[in-house]
């Protein structure tokens, strides 16, 4: 998926919802998102159960601004990537790739969740990052 199409994704996903809040499209999407305890990495995860895709996020991550983000992330895995779970897994460059693109669905997302909270795009990038995170892997 290329920038565009990534924008264009999060667009339509926006304007469907009327929101660009991810915890949000999720649950409009019927995707399930539990806490779960995990180690130090990584803070997330979407697994698949009876075909339906549920995002995990780290216990640590409940109070913390970094949810946005890995959620985000996780989400665009859940919408882009659900039928690649076997390559991924065999794949380091579908794995790398994946990542890549789950990250710019994120911030993509939370650049229009951020105008939609704020009434204006972030200054710079740190505005995005101390308003939902990026967290540092």
């Amino acid at each position: 998926m290329n920038d565009n199409q990534v924008k264009s994704l999060v667009e339509l996903l926006g304007h469907r919802y009327s929101t660009f809040n991810p915890f949000t499209i999720a649950e409009k999407l019927n995707i399930d998102i539990q806490y779960r305890p995990f180690l130090k990495a990584p803070l997330g995860d979407t697994i698949d159960y009876l075909g339906r895709p549920i995002i995990l996020l780290a216990d640590s991550l409940k109070y913390s601004n970094q949810k946005y983000f890995v959620c985000a992330h996780e989400l665009g895995h859940a919408i882009e990537h659900a039928d690649m779970q076997a390559y991924y897994i065999s794949s380091k460059f579908a794995s790398t790739h994946y990542e890549i693109q789950a990250d710019k669905f994120a911030v993509s997302l939370l650049g229009q969740f951020y105008m939609e909270e704020h009434g204006h795009v972030p200054d710079n990038w740190m505005d995005l990052v101390h308003t939902y995170g990026y967290p540092s892997l």
